[in-house]
C-alpha cells in the first residue's frame, strides 16, 4: 500500500473526522459549561493556545501519518507471525449483526474476542509509550508539551506535540507483529484517542467500581499533577490495571497542582514544543564526560550531573510569567487573527493531500507555524510581535496580489489579501487605541 491510498483510505479519514469533531465540540461545550458554572478552569489565554498547538501538530501530521501506518504495515505484511509461520491472516469483520426481529442483535463472540484482545494489547503498548515518554529525558521532551499547561480541561487534550510523532508508532509494533490488520488497529487507536480526551476534565468525579479497571478522570488528573506523590503515575489510557500491575498507581487525594515543575516562560506554540530538547542539548554540551552526556539524553528527566548542577537550581527558581491581560479590542483581533491562520493552514493540508506538492507546502507550512508564535505573542504582549505582525500581514497582501494573477488560485489569493488588508487596518486602529489609553493615564 503505498502513501496516497493510506492518506485516502476511508477508514484513515473516518477515524480523524470523528477525532476532529470529538475534539472541537467536547471544547467548546465544556468552555460554555465553564462559565454557565462560573468555575474559570477555562481562559482566553489557553483556549487559543491550546488550538494554536493543536493545529500546528496538524499541519506536521501530513508526515507524521505517514510514518506512524507506513512502518506499522510494513511489519505487519512482511514479519507478522501469519507471514512468518504461513498462517491464516486475521480476518476484517464487525462483531455485532442487527435484525428486525428477537434478539435484535447477533453477537459473533470470536470476532468480539479479537477486538477486544487489539484493544487490550494497544492499551498496554500505549501504556509502556506513556511511561517511558515520562522516564527518558529525550521522550519527554517531545510529551512534556502535553503537561505544561497549568489548567486542566478538554483543552490540555490538544495539546500534542509535532515531534512525538515520529517514533510512537514503534510501540505499537507488537500489535503488528500479532498480525492485526492496521483497519483493526486504527479502530482501536481511535477509541484510545477518544476515551484518552474525555478524561481530561475537572467536571467528572470519581466513578465507583470503575476506578479499579479503566483509568478515569480522577485518574487522569492526579496524572497531570506536579504534587510529589503525583509524579510519573497513573499512565494508563483506557485501562488502569497496568498502573496497578506495574507499581505505578496513586489515588486523587490531595487536591491536584498541574503543570510542571520548571514553568514554560513563554506559550508560544513553537517553542512549548522543542523548549526541551535545547534543554538537553545546551545541558549536555555543558556537562563534562560521555557518560554525562548520555546520561541527559537517555535517564530520567531528574538526573542532574554534579558539574551543572548550579544550572539546574537557577531553572528551578523561574515562575511562571505574568502577562498583562490585553484589551478586549485586542483580544478580538488575535481571535480573529487565529481563525484566519487556522483556515489557511487547514487549507493547505488538503492542498497538499491533493496535490503532493511539497515545494509549495513545506514554505507555506512554516509561515503558518510563525503565524501562530506571532499571535500568542501578541497574547503575551510581547512588543516584537507588534511589528512582527505588520510585517507578516504585508507579506501575505503582497503574496496575495501576486498569485491573484495566476487563475488556478486566484480567488483564494484576492481573498487572502483582502483579509490581510482588513486585519492591517485593525492594527492601526489597536495602535491609536492604545496611544490613547497611554495619553489618558499620563
Amino acid at each position: 500500500m503505498n502513501p496516497e491510498q493510506i492518506m485516502m483510505d476511508r477508514n484513515v479519514q473516518t477515524a480523524g473526522i470523528i477525532v476532529g469533531i470529538t475534539f472541537v465540540a467536547g471544547n467548546i461545550l465544556e468552555f460554555l459549561y465553564d462559565r454557565y458554572k462560573k468555575k474559570k478552569y477555562y481562559s482566553f489565554h489557553s483556549l487559543v493556545t491550546n488550538f494554536s498547538i493543536a493545529l500546528l501538530q496538524q499541519l506536521s501530521d501530513v508526515f507524521n501519518k505517514l510514518i506512524f501506518f507506513l512502518g506499522f504495515i510494513y511489519v505487519q505484511q512482511n514479519f507478522s507471525i501469519q507471514k512468518l509461520l504461513h498462517l491464516h491472516e486475521i480476518k476484517i469483520d464487525f462483531p455485532f449483526t442487527f435484525s428486525f426481529s428477537f434478539p435484535f442483535i447477533g453477537i459473533n463472540f470470536f470476532i468480539l474476542f479479537i477486538w477486544l484482545f487489539i484493544l487490550v494489547i494497544a492499551d498496554l503498548c500505549q501504556y509502556w509509550l506513556h511511561r517511558l515518554s515520562h522516564e527518558v529525558n529525550i521522550m519527554w521532551a517531545g510529551h512534556i508539551v502535553h503537561h505544561s499547561m497549568e489548567e486542566y480541561n478538554y483543552g490540555v487534550a490538544l495539546r500534542q506535540s509535532f515531534i512525538e510523532s515520529l517514533y510512537t508508532w514503534i510501540f505499537y509494533l507488537p500489535l503488528a507483529f500479532f498480525g492485526i490488520p492496521w483497519q483493526l488497529f486504527i479502530m482501536a487507536y481511535t477509541i484510545s484517542l477518544i476515551w484518552q480526551f474525555f478524561v481530561h476534565t475537572r467536571f467528572i468525579n470519581k466513578l465507583g467500581v470503575l476506578e479499579w479497571i479503566f483509568s478515569t478522570p480522577s485518574h487522569h488528573r492526579v496524572h497531570h499533577g506536579k504534587n510529589e506523590q503525583y509524579i510519573d503515575k497513573n499512565y494508563g489510557a483506557f485501562l488502569i490495571i497496568w498502573d496497578r500491575i506495574f507499581g505505578t498507581f496513586e489515588p486523587e487525594i490531595e487536591a491536584v497542582n498541574y503543570g510542571i515543575k520548571v514553568p514554560l516562560q513563554s506559550d508560544n506554540p513553537v517553542w512549548a514544543n522543542v523548549h526541551h530538547h535545547l534543554h538537553i542539548l545546551k545541558m549536555a554540551n555543558k556537562t563534562k564526560g560521555i557518560m554525562n552526556k548520555l546520561k541527559i539524553v537517555f535517564s530520567k528527566p531528574a538526573f542532574i550531573p554534579a558539574d551543572i548542577e548550579s544550572e539546574y537550581h537557577i531553572l528551578k527558581q523561574l515562575q511562571k510569567p505574568i502577562h498583562k491581560k490585553p484589551a478586549v479590542i485586542k483580544q478580538f483581533y488575535i481571535f480573529i487573527n487565529f481563525l484566519f491562520t487556522a483556515s489557511s493552514g487547514y487549507l493547505l493540508v488538503n492542498y497538499y493531500e491533493e496535490t503532493k506538492n511539497l515545494k509549495v507546502f513545506l514554505p507555506l507550512a512554516i509561515f503558518i507555524a510563525c503565524s501562530f508564535s506571532i499571535n500568542i505573542s501578541l497574547l503575551e504582549n510581547k512588543k516584537w510581535a507588534d511589528y512582527a505582525e505588520v510585517i507578516k500581514l504585508l507579506v501575505v497582501i503582497v503574496a496575495g496580489i501576486m498569485f491573484a494573477n495566476f487563475t488556478l488560485n486566484r480567488m483564494a489569493a484576492i481573498v487572502a489579501a483582502g483579509t490581510a488588508a482588513s486585519m492591517l487596518l485593525y492594527t492601526y486602529i489597536i495602535a491609536r487605541n492604545d496611544h490613547q489609553s497611554i495619553n489618558a493615564n499620563v
